[in-house]
Protein backbone atom coordinates (compact mmCIF):
# COMPACT_ATOMS: atom_id res chain seq x y z
CA UNK A 1 0.00 0.00 0.00
CA UNK A 2 2.86 2.37 0.84
CA UNK A 3 4.46 1.74 -2.53
CA UNK A 4 1.22 2.48 -4.40
CA UNK A 5 0.73 5.70 -2.42
CA UNK A 6 4.27 6.92 -3.10
CA UNK A 7 3.95 6.13 -6.78
CA UNK A 8 0.69 8.07 -6.95
CA UNK A 9 2.21 11.06 -5.20
CA UNK A 10 5.23 11.05 -7.47
CA UNK A 11 3.06 10.76 -10.56
CA UNK A 12 1.01 13.73 -9.36
CA UNK A 13 3.92 15.94 -8.44
CA UNK A 14 6.89 14.94 -10.58
CA UNK A 15 6.25 16.09 -14.11
CA UNK A 16 8.56 13.65 -15.81
CA UNK A 17 6.98 14.82 -18.97
CA UNK A 18 9.33 13.04 -21.29
CA UNK A 19 7.92 9.69 -20.11
CA UNK A 20 5.26 8.58 -22.52
CA UNK A 21 4.63 7.84 -26.17
CA UNK A 22 5.56 10.30 -28.89
CA UNK A 23 3.91 10.68 -32.25
CA UNK A 24 7.09 9.84 -34.16
CA UNK A 25 10.22 7.79 -33.62
CA UNK A 26 12.37 10.76 -34.64
CA UNK A 27 12.50 13.16 -31.65
CA UNK A 28 14.02 15.93 -33.74
CA UNK A 29 10.96 16.00 -35.98
CA UNK A 30 8.80 16.75 -32.95
CA UNK A 31 10.47 19.91 -31.74
CA UNK A 32 9.31 23.07 -33.52
CA UNK A 33 11.63 26.01 -34.00
CA UNK A 34 10.96 28.79 -31.52
CA UNK A 35 10.21 32.21 -33.01
CA UNK A 36 10.36 34.07 -29.71
CA UNK A 37 11.47 37.63 -30.36
CA UNK A 38 11.19 37.39 -34.15
CA UNK A 39 8.98 39.60 -36.32
CA UNK A 40 6.37 37.82 -38.38
CA UNK A 41 4.69 38.71 -41.64
CA UNK A 42 1.02 39.60 -41.44
CA UNK A 43 -1.36 37.13 -42.94
CA UNK A 44 -5.03 36.14 -42.79
CA UNK A 45 -6.70 33.28 -41.03
CA UNK A 46 -7.54 30.23 -43.10
CA UNK A 47 -11.27 30.83 -42.59
CA UNK A 48 -13.60 33.51 -41.27
CA UNK A 49 -13.72 32.11 -37.74
CA UNK A 50 -11.51 32.08 -34.69
CA UNK A 51 -11.79 28.55 -33.31
CA UNK A 52 -10.42 26.66 -30.34
CA UNK A 53 -10.48 22.98 -29.53
CA UNK A 54 -12.67 21.48 -26.80
CA UNK A 55 -12.18 17.93 -25.53
CA UNK A 56 -15.51 16.46 -24.49
CA UNK A 57 -13.82 13.66 -22.56
CA UNK A 58 -12.35 16.01 -19.93
CA UNK A 59 -13.63 18.52 -17.39
CA UNK A 60 -14.31 22.19 -18.13
CA UNK A 61 -14.16 23.01 -14.43
CA UNK A 62 -11.15 25.40 -14.26
CA UNK A 63 -10.04 24.08 -10.88
CA UNK A 64 -10.05 20.47 -12.05
CA UNK A 65 -9.17 20.81 -15.75
CA UNK A 66 -5.97 19.02 -16.72
CA UNK A 67 -6.51 18.71 -20.47
CA UNK A 68 -4.51 21.39 -22.34
CA UNK A 69 -7.32 22.28 -24.76
CA UNK A 70 -9.89 22.71 -22.00
CA UNK A 71 -7.50 24.71 -19.82
CA UNK A 72 -7.13 27.14 -22.70
CA UNK A 73 -10.91 27.64 -22.87
CA UNK A 74 -11.04 28.12 -19.11
CA UNK A 75 -8.55 30.99 -19.39
CA UNK A 76 -11.18 32.91 -21.37
CA UNK A 77 -14.23 31.96 -19.28
CA UNK A 78 -12.71 32.48 -15.81
CA UNK A 79 -10.57 35.17 -14.22
CA UNK A 80 -7.57 34.45 -12.05
CA UNK A 81 -7.33 36.08 -8.65
CA UNK A 82 -3.98 37.57 -9.72
CA UNK A 83 -1.77 37.01 -12.76
CA UNK A 84 1.98 36.44 -12.99
CA UNK A 85 4.12 38.03 -15.67
CA UNK A 86 6.93 36.15 -17.41
CA UNK A 87 9.35 37.23 -14.66
CA UNK A 88 7.13 35.60 -12.00
CA UNK A 89 5.99 38.95 -10.58
CA UNK A 90 2.40 39.53 -9.50
CA UNK A 91 0.04 41.44 -11.79
CA UNK A 92 -3.09 42.55 -9.87
CA UNK A 93 -6.41 41.38 -11.29
CA UNK A 94 -9.50 40.66 -9.17
CA UNK A 95 -7.21 40.96 -6.15
CA UNK A 96 -4.40 43.47 -5.77
CA UNK A 97 -0.87 42.32 -4.89
CA UNK A 98 -1.79 42.20 -1.21
CA UNK A 99 -0.02 43.20 1.99
CA UNK A 100 1.46 40.73 4.51
CA UNK A 101 1.82 41.41 8.22
CA UNK A 102 5.27 41.59 9.84
CA UNK A 103 5.63 37.79 10.01
CA UNK A 104 4.00 37.24 6.56
CA UNK A 105 1.56 34.81 8.17
CA UNK A 106 -1.48 37.04 7.55
CA UNK A 107 -2.29 38.65 4.20
CA UNK A 108 -4.77 41.40 3.34
CA UNK A 109 -5.92 41.76 -0.27
CA UNK A 110 -8.17 44.47 -1.71
CA UNK A 111 -10.92 43.25 -4.06
CA UNK A 112 -11.39 45.14 -7.33
CA UNK A 113 -15.13 45.99 -7.42
CA UNK A 114 -15.36 45.99 -11.23
CA UNK A 115 -15.68 42.24 -11.75
CA UNK A 116 -19.02 40.47 -12.17
CA UNK A 117 -20.07 36.92 -12.91
CA UNK A 118 -21.86 35.98 -16.09
CA UNK A 119 -25.19 36.11 -14.24
CA UNK A 120 -24.58 39.79 -13.39
CA UNK A 121 -23.73 39.31 -9.70
CA UNK A 122 -20.49 40.85 -8.36
CA UNK A 123 -17.43 38.79 -7.49
CA UNK A 124 -17.18 38.91 -3.69
CA UNK A 125 -14.83 37.73 -0.98
CA UNK A 126 -17.13 34.78 -0.44
CA UNK A 127 -16.57 33.64 -4.03
CA UNK A 128 -12.81 34.08 -3.72
CA UNK A 129 -12.71 32.10 -0.49
CA UNK A 130 -14.86 29.36 -2.02
CA UNK A 131 -12.59 29.13 -5.06
CA UNK A 132 -9.39 29.08 -3.00
CA UNK A 133 -10.66 26.33 -0.73
CA UNK A 134 -11.75 24.23 -3.71
CA UNK A 135 -8.23 24.62 -5.12
CA UNK A 136 -6.69 23.70 -1.75
CA UNK A 137 -8.78 20.53 -1.72
CA UNK A 138 -7.89 19.33 -5.24
CA UNK A 139 -5.69 16.27 -5.56
CA UNK A 140 -4.23 17.06 -8.94
CA UNK A 141 -3.81 20.50 -10.51
CA UNK A 142 -3.01 22.48 -7.35
CA UNK A 143 -1.78 19.65 -5.16
CA UNK A 144 0.77 20.85 -2.61
CA UNK A 145 0.64 24.50 -3.65
CA UNK A 146 -1.22 25.61 -0.53
CA UNK A 147 0.43 23.42 2.12
CA UNK A 148 0.81 26.40 4.47
CA UNK A 149 -2.78 27.66 4.04
CA UNK A 150 -4.77 27.65 7.28
CA UNK A 151 -7.87 29.69 6.53
CA UNK A 152 -9.34 32.84 5.02
CA UNK A 153 -11.96 35.51 5.59
CA UNK A 154 -13.45 38.50 3.84
CA UNK A 155 -15.47 41.65 4.13
CA UNK A 156 -17.08 43.83 1.45
CA UNK A 157 -13.78 45.15 0.11
CA UNK A 158 -11.07 42.80 1.36
CA UNK A 159 -9.93 39.19 1.38
CA UNK A 160 -7.78 37.83 4.23
CA UNK A 161 -5.57 34.73 4.37
CA UNK A 162 -3.87 33.07 7.35
CA UNK A 163 -0.79 30.88 6.82
CA UNK A 164 0.93 28.34 9.04
CA UNK A 165 4.38 29.66 8.12
CA UNK A 166 5.43 33.08 6.92
CA UNK A 167 5.59 33.57 3.16
CA UNK A 168 6.21 37.01 1.69
CA UNK A 169 5.60 35.54 -1.78
CA UNK A 170 2.30 33.84 -1.05
CA UNK A 171 0.53 36.20 -3.45
CA UNK A 172 2.41 34.51 -6.32
CA UNK A 173 0.44 31.33 -5.63
CA UNK A 174 -2.92 32.98 -6.31
CA UNK A 175 -2.98 32.82 -10.10
CA UNK A 176 -5.92 30.45 -9.76
CA UNK A 177 -9.40 30.79 -11.30
CA UNK A 178 -12.46 32.18 -9.54
CA UNK A 179 -15.79 30.38 -9.70
CA UNK A 180 -19.03 31.53 -8.11
CA UNK A 181 -19.67 30.21 -4.62
CA UNK A 182 -21.71 27.01 -4.66
CA UNK A 183 -21.16 26.19 -8.36
CA UNK A 184 -18.25 23.73 -8.08
CA UNK A 185 -20.46 20.82 -9.16
CA UNK A 186 -22.14 22.71 -12.00
CA UNK A 187 -21.16 21.81 -15.56
CA UNK A 188 -19.56 24.23 -16.01
CA UNK A 189 -19.22 26.42 -12.88
CA UNK A 190 -20.12 30.12 -13.16
CA UNK A 191 -17.23 32.37 -14.20
CA UNK A 192 -16.48 36.08 -14.62
CA UNK A 193 -14.03 36.01 -17.53
CA UNK A 194 -14.24 37.85 -20.85
CA UNK A 195 -16.28 35.06 -22.46
CA UNK A 196 -19.21 32.87 -21.48
CA UNK A 197 -20.48 29.71 -23.08
CA UNK A 198 -22.99 30.49 -25.80
CA UNK A 199 -24.31 27.39 -27.45
CA UNK A 200 -22.63 25.10 -24.92
CA UNK A 201 -19.80 23.14 -26.48
CA UNK A 202 -20.06 25.12 -29.74
CA UNK A 203 -19.23 28.79 -29.04
CA UNK A 204 -17.84 31.24 -26.51
CA UNK A 205 -19.56 34.63 -26.56
CA UNK A 206 -18.03 37.90 -25.33
CA UNK A 207 -19.59 38.91 -22.01
CA UNK A 208 -20.85 42.50 -21.95
CA UNK A 209 -20.28 42.80 -18.21
CA UNK A 210 -16.56 42.18 -18.53
CA UNK A 211 -14.55 45.38 -17.83
CA UNK A 212 -12.64 45.12 -21.11
CA UNK A 213 -15.59 44.03 -23.25
CA UNK A 214 -15.26 46.83 -25.82
CA UNK A 215 -11.58 46.01 -26.40
CA UNK A 216 -12.04 42.28 -26.99
CA UNK A 217 -10.67 41.35 -30.43
CA UNK A 218 -13.61 39.13 -31.37
CA UNK A 219 -17.13 38.61 -30.06
CA UNK A 220 -17.66 34.95 -30.93
CA UNK A 221 -15.13 32.15 -30.59
CA UNK A 222 -16.14 28.91 -32.26
CA UNK A 223 -15.43 25.57 -30.61
CA UNK A 224 -14.51 22.36 -32.38
CA UNK A 225 -14.02 19.00 -30.73
CA UNK A 226 -11.06 16.75 -31.39
CA UNK A 227 -9.51 14.37 -28.87
CA UNK A 228 -6.49 12.68 -30.43
CA UNK A 229 -3.11 14.29 -30.98
CA UNK A 230 -3.22 13.54 -34.71
CA UNK A 231 -6.65 15.17 -35.07
CA UNK A 232 -5.59 18.30 -33.20
CA UNK A 233 -2.37 18.62 -35.21
CA UNK A 234 -4.09 18.08 -38.55
CA UNK A 235 -6.89 20.54 -37.87
CA UNK A 236 -4.52 23.17 -36.50
CA UNK A 237 -2.31 22.93 -39.58
CA UNK A 238 -5.45 23.15 -41.77
CA UNK A 239 -6.56 26.35 -39.99
CA UNK A 240 -9.64 24.80 -38.33
CA UNK A 241 -8.08 25.34 -34.88
CA UNK A 242 -6.41 28.74 -34.42
CA UNK A 243 -4.46 28.52 -31.14
CA UNK A 244 -2.97 25.68 -29.10
CA UNK A 245 -0.58 25.27 -26.19
CA UNK A 246 2.31 22.84 -26.31
CA UNK A 247 4.88 21.32 -23.98
CA UNK A 248 7.83 20.65 -26.31
CA UNK A 249 9.60 18.33 -23.86
CA UNK A 250 6.56 16.17 -23.17
CA UNK A 251 5.09 13.09 -24.81
CA UNK A 252 2.12 15.41 -25.49
CA UNK A 253 4.28 17.39 -27.93
CA UNK A 254 2.81 16.55 -31.34
CA UNK A 255 5.09 18.28 -33.77
CA UNK A 256 3.69 21.66 -34.76
CA UNK A 257 5.40 23.12 -37.79
CA UNK A 258 7.97 25.86 -37.33
CA UNK A 259 6.11 27.82 -40.02
CA UNK A 260 3.68 28.79 -37.25
CA UNK A 261 4.26 31.57 -34.75
CA UNK A 262 5.52 30.01 -31.54
CA UNK A 263 5.67 32.08 -28.34
CA UNK A 264 7.56 30.44 -25.51
CA UNK A 265 6.79 31.32 -21.91
CA UNK A 266 8.65 30.51 -18.71
CA UNK A 267 7.54 27.84 -16.28
CA UNK A 268 8.55 26.49 -12.88
CA UNK A 269 9.13 22.98 -14.28
CA UNK A 270 12.59 22.19 -12.90
CA UNK A 271 14.89 19.50 -14.31
CA UNK A 272 17.31 18.34 -11.62
CA UNK A 273 19.62 15.61 -10.34
CA UNK A 274 19.52 14.12 -6.83
CA UNK A 275 21.35 11.33 -5.03
CA UNK A 276 20.68 8.33 -2.86
CA UNK A 277 22.43 9.58 0.27
CA UNK A 278 22.29 6.09 1.75
CA UNK A 279 24.08 4.56 -1.25
CA UNK A 280 27.68 3.37 -1.43
CA UNK A 281 28.92 6.46 -3.28
CA UNK A 282 25.97 8.80 -2.79
CA UNK A 283 26.58 9.02 0.93
CA UNK A 284 29.85 10.93 0.32
CA UNK A 285 29.14 14.67 0.28
CA UNK A 286 32.41 15.33 -1.57
CA UNK A 287 31.23 13.16 -4.46
CA UNK A 288 27.88 14.95 -4.56
CA UNK A 289 29.56 18.38 -4.43
CA UNK A 290 31.78 17.54 -7.39
CA UNK A 291 28.80 16.54 -9.55
CA UNK A 292 27.55 20.15 -9.49
CA UNK A 293 30.21 20.90 -12.12
CA UNK A 294 29.61 17.77 -14.20
CA UNK A 295 26.49 18.76 -16.17
CA UNK A 296 26.50 20.94 -19.27
CA UNK A 297 23.32 22.91 -18.68
CA UNK A 298 23.73 25.14 -21.74
CA UNK A 299 23.97 22.10 -24.03
CA UNK A 300 20.80 20.74 -22.41
CA UNK A 301 18.85 23.96 -22.98
CA UNK A 302 20.09 24.87 -26.45
CA UNK A 303 20.62 21.49 -28.08
CA UNK A 304 18.84 18.69 -26.23
CA UNK A 305 15.80 20.89 -25.51
CA UNK A 306 16.12 22.68 -28.87
CA UNK A 307 16.09 26.13 -27.27
CA UNK A 308 12.86 25.43 -25.38
CA UNK A 309 14.41 25.70 -21.93
CA UNK A 310 16.53 27.96 -19.74
CA UNK A 311 19.69 26.70 -18.08
CA UNK A 312 19.83 27.41 -14.34
CA UNK A 313 22.62 26.39 -11.96
CA UNK A 314 20.37 27.00 -8.95
CA UNK A 315 16.70 25.99 -8.59
CA UNK A 316 15.20 29.41 -9.33
CA UNK A 317 14.31 30.62 -12.79
CA UNK A 318 16.90 33.14 -14.09
CA UNK A 319 14.04 35.47 -15.12
CA UNK A 320 13.38 36.14 -11.41
CA UNK A 321 14.77 39.33 -9.93
CA UNK A 322 16.20 37.35 -7.01
CA UNK A 323 18.19 34.88 -9.12
CA UNK A 324 21.81 34.99 -7.78
CA UNK A 325 23.51 35.36 -11.15
CA UNK A 326 27.06 35.89 -9.92
CA UNK A 327 26.91 32.93 -7.55
CA UNK A 328 25.26 30.70 -10.15
CA UNK A 329 28.01 31.47 -12.65
CA UNK A 330 30.50 29.88 -10.24
CA UNK A 331 28.68 26.55 -10.62
CA UNK A 332 29.06 26.29 -14.40
CA UNK A 333 30.01 23.07 -16.17
CA UNK A 334 33.74 22.46 -15.69
CA UNK A 335 35.25 18.98 -15.67
CA UNK A 336 38.58 20.24 -14.31
CA UNK A 337 36.80 21.70 -11.28
CA UNK A 338 34.82 18.48 -10.92
CA UNK A 339 38.02 16.43 -10.88
CA UNK A 340 39.71 18.74 -8.33
CA UNK A 341 36.71 18.56 -5.96
CA UNK A 342 36.74 14.76 -6.24
CA UNK A 343 40.45 14.64 -5.43
CA UNK A 344 39.96 16.96 -2.44
CA UNK A 345 37.27 14.57 -1.24
CA UNK A 346 39.68 11.63 -1.43
CA UNK A 347 38.24 10.19 -4.65
CA UNK A 348 41.21 9.49 -6.92
CA UNK A 349 43.09 6.77 -8.79
CA UNK A 350 44.77 4.91 -5.93
CA UNK A 351 45.99 1.87 -7.90
CA UNK A 352 47.06 3.60 -11.13
CA UNK A 353 44.57 1.67 -13.26
CA UNK A 354 43.16 4.81 -14.86
CA UNK A 355 39.93 4.68 -12.82
CA UNK A 356 38.92 6.60 -9.69
CA UNK A 357 38.33 4.88 -6.37
CA UNK A 358 37.11 5.97 -2.95
CA UNK A 359 38.49 4.82 0.39
CA UNK A 360 36.34 2.67 2.63
CA UNK A 361 38.94 0.75 4.60
CA UNK A 362 40.59 -0.03 1.26
CA UNK A 363 40.27 1.54 -2.18
CA UNK A 364 36.84 0.77 -3.65
CA UNK A 365 35.97 0.78 -7.35
CA UNK A 366 33.23 3.22 -8.40
CA UNK A 367 30.32 2.36 -10.69
CA UNK A 368 27.65 5.08 -10.40
CA UNK A 369 24.11 3.73 -10.88
CA UNK A 370 22.33 6.62 -12.67
CA UNK A 371 18.62 6.14 -13.46
CA UNK A 372 16.59 8.18 -15.95
CA UNK A 373 13.16 7.74 -17.51
CA UNK A 374 13.72 6.35 -20.99
CA UNK A 375 11.02 8.12 -22.99
CA UNK A 376 12.63 11.58 -23.04
CA UNK A 377 15.47 12.01 -25.50
CA UNK A 378 16.59 15.19 -23.71
CA UNK A 379 16.87 13.46 -20.34
CA UNK A 380 18.61 10.36 -21.67
CA UNK A 381 20.88 12.68 -23.66
CA UNK A 382 21.94 14.41 -20.45
CA UNK A 383 22.61 11.08 -18.75
CA UNK A 384 24.66 9.69 -21.66
CA UNK A 385 26.74 12.87 -21.96
CA UNK A 386 27.39 12.76 -18.21
CA UNK A 387 28.57 9.16 -18.42
CA UNK A 388 30.95 10.04 -21.27
CA UNK A 389 32.33 13.04 -19.36
CA UNK A 390 32.88 11.01 -16.22
CA UNK A 391 34.65 8.31 -18.21
CA UNK A 392 37.05 10.99 -19.48
CA UNK A 393 38.18 11.69 -15.90
CA UNK A 394 38.25 8.03 -14.85
CA UNK A 395 34.85 7.47 -13.24
CA UNK A 396 32.53 4.71 -14.43
CA UNK A 397 28.83 5.58 -14.71
CA UNK A 398 26.17 3.02 -15.67
CA UNK A 399 23.12 4.75 -17.10
CA UNK A 400 19.89 2.81 -16.66
CA UNK A 401 17.21 4.08 -19.03
CA UNK A 402 14.00 2.81 -17.43
CA UNK A 403 10.32 2.81 -18.28
CA UNK A 404 8.12 5.01 -16.09
CA UNK A 405 7.00 2.03 -13.99
CA UNK A 406 10.56 0.71 -13.62
CA UNK A 407 11.78 4.21 -12.73
CA UNK A 408 9.19 4.61 -9.96
CA UNK A 409 10.09 1.22 -8.54
CA UNK A 410 13.81 2.05 -8.52
CA UNK A 411 13.14 5.33 -6.68
CA UNK A 412 10.93 3.58 -4.15
CA UNK A 413 13.42 0.82 -3.47
CA UNK A 414 16.51 3.05 -3.45
CA UNK A 415 18.00 1.17 -6.39
CA UNK A 416 20.09 4.08 -7.67
CA UNK A 417 23.01 6.35 -6.81
CA UNK A 418 21.74 9.31 -8.84
CA UNK A 419 18.43 10.05 -10.57
CA UNK A 420 17.23 12.57 -13.14
CA UNK A 421 13.95 14.14 -12.11
CA UNK A 422 11.51 16.85 -13.05
CA UNK A 423 9.13 18.65 -10.73
CA UNK A 424 6.72 21.54 -11.00
CA UNK A 425 7.85 23.91 -8.26
CA UNK A 426 5.51 26.38 -6.63
CA UNK A 427 5.56 29.89 -8.09
CA UNK A 428 7.67 31.09 -5.16
CA UNK A 429 10.32 28.42 -5.88
CA UNK A 430 9.72 26.65 -2.59
CA UNK A 431 11.88 23.49 -2.46
CA UNK A 432 10.15 21.85 0.50
CA UNK A 433 8.81 18.88 -1.46
CA UNK A 434 12.29 17.89 -2.60
CA UNK A 435 14.34 18.57 0.54
CA UNK A 436 12.06 18.03 3.54
CA UNK A 437 13.00 14.68 5.15
CA UNK A 438 9.28 14.04 5.75
CA UNK A 439 8.26 14.67 2.13
CA UNK A 440 7.00 11.77 0.02
CA UNK A 441 9.30 13.06 -2.73
CA UNK A 442 12.45 12.84 -0.61
CA UNK A 443 13.92 9.94 -2.54
CA UNK A 444 17.39 11.09 -1.55
CA UNK A 445 16.78 9.62 1.93
CA UNK A 446 18.28 12.79 3.40
CA UNK A 447 17.58 13.33 7.10
CA UNK A 448 18.93 16.88 7.23
CA UNK A 449 16.24 19.12 8.77
CA UNK A 450 18.37 22.19 8.13
CA UNK A 451 16.92 22.53 4.63
CA UNK A 452 13.41 23.14 5.96
CA UNK A 453 14.61 25.84 8.35
CA UNK A 454 16.50 27.64 5.58
CA UNK A 455 13.60 27.32 3.10
CA UNK A 456 11.21 28.77 5.67
CA UNK A 457 13.65 31.61 6.32
CA UNK A 458 13.76 32.34 2.58
CA UNK A 459 9.97 32.33 2.31
CA UNK A 460 9.51 34.63 5.29
CA UNK A 461 12.23 37.18 4.59
CA UNK A 462 11.55 40.65 3.18
CA UNK A 463 11.91 41.45 -0.51
CA UNK A 464 15.07 43.44 0.18
CA UNK A 465 16.71 40.42 1.86
CA UNK A 466 15.36 37.74 -0.45
CA UNK A 467 18.21 37.48 -2.94
CA UNK A 468 20.88 37.20 -0.24
CA UNK A 469 18.87 34.72 1.83
CA UNK A 470 18.12 32.59 -1.21
CA UNK A 471 21.83 32.50 -2.08
CA UNK A 472 22.57 31.28 1.46
CA UNK A 473 20.07 28.47 0.90
CA UNK A 474 21.75 27.57 -2.39
CA UNK A 475 25.19 27.60 -0.78
CA UNK A 476 23.94 25.21 1.89
CA UNK A 477 22.41 22.92 -0.75
CA UNK A 478 25.63 22.88 -2.77
CA UNK A 479 27.90 22.47 0.25
CA UNK A 480 25.99 19.29 1.00
CA UNK A 481 25.59 18.36 -2.67
CA UNK A 482 21.89 17.75 -2.13
CA UNK A 483 20.42 18.85 -5.45
CA UNK A 484 21.84 19.78 -8.85
CA UNK A 485 19.71 22.17 -10.85
CA UNK A 486 19.80 21.68 -14.64
CA UNK A 487 17.22 24.29 -15.65
CA UNK A 488 13.61 25.10 -16.43
CA UNK A 489 11.63 24.04 -19.46
CA UNK A 490 9.49 26.40 -21.52
CA UNK A 491 5.95 25.89 -22.70
CA UNK A 492 4.44 27.39 -25.84
CA UNK A 493 1.44 29.20 -27.23
CA UNK A 494 1.23 28.47 -30.97
CA UNK A 495 -0.87 30.37 -33.53
CA UNK A 496 -0.80 30.67 -37.30
CA UNK A 497 1.97 32.95 -38.44
CA UNK A 498 0.88 36.56 -38.95
CA UNK A 499 -2.77 35.97 -38.03
CA UNK A 500 -2.57 37.31 -34.46
CA UNK A 501 -0.76 40.24 -32.87
CA UNK A 502 -0.36 41.08 -29.20
CA UNK A 503 0.46 37.64 -27.78
CA UNK A 504 1.69 37.90 -24.20
CA UNK A 505 1.45 34.39 -22.68
CA UNK A 506 2.63 33.63 -19.18
CA UNK A 507 2.60 30.98 -16.52
CA UNK A 508 -1.02 30.18 -15.66
CA UNK A 509 -2.63 32.12 -18.51
CA UNK A 510 -1.49 31.80 -22.14
CA UNK A 511 -4.37 34.17 -23.05
CA UNK A 512 -3.17 36.89 -20.67
CA UNK A 513 -4.13 40.39 -21.89
CA UNK A 514 -6.43 38.90 -24.53
CA UNK A 515 -8.29 42.20 -24.98
CA UNK A 516 -5.14 43.62 -26.58
CA UNK A 517 -4.85 40.89 -29.20
CA UNK A 518 -5.50 41.70 -32.85
CA UNK A 519 -7.00 38.81 -34.83
CA UNK A 520 -6.98 38.89 -38.63
CA UNK A 521 -10.04 37.30 -40.25
CA UNK A 522 -10.93 37.13 -43.92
Amino acid sequence: MKKKLLCFLLAAMLLLTGCGRRASSDPNSLIPESTRGKDVTRAKAADNYFSLNYNEDFSLNPILATNHSNQLLCDLVYENMVELDDNFEVVPNVLDAGLPNDTATYWTFTIDPGHVFHDGTPVTGQDIRYSLERAVATQDRYRGRFASYQGSGYDENHFYVTLGIGDTQFNKLLNIPIIKSGTMDDKPPMGSGPYDYGDYGKTLEAYEGYPGYNELPIKTIHLVSYSTADEILSNFEDGVIDAVTNDPSSYTNIGYSSSNEIRNFNTTNLHYIMFNEEGLIGRYSGFRQAMVYAFDRVNWAENLMHGNATAAAVPMHPACADYPLEYASQLSYNLDTCRIVLENAGIRDYDDDGELEYMSGTAQEIDVNFIVCSDSSAKTGVARRFAEDMASIGMKVTVRELTWEEYLTALEEGDFDMYYGEVKLRNNFDLTELLDPDSSLNYSRSIDTGYVAMINNYLACSASQRSAVYQQLCEYINTNGALISIGFEDQQLIVHRGVIRGLNPNLGNPFFDFQNWEIMLE
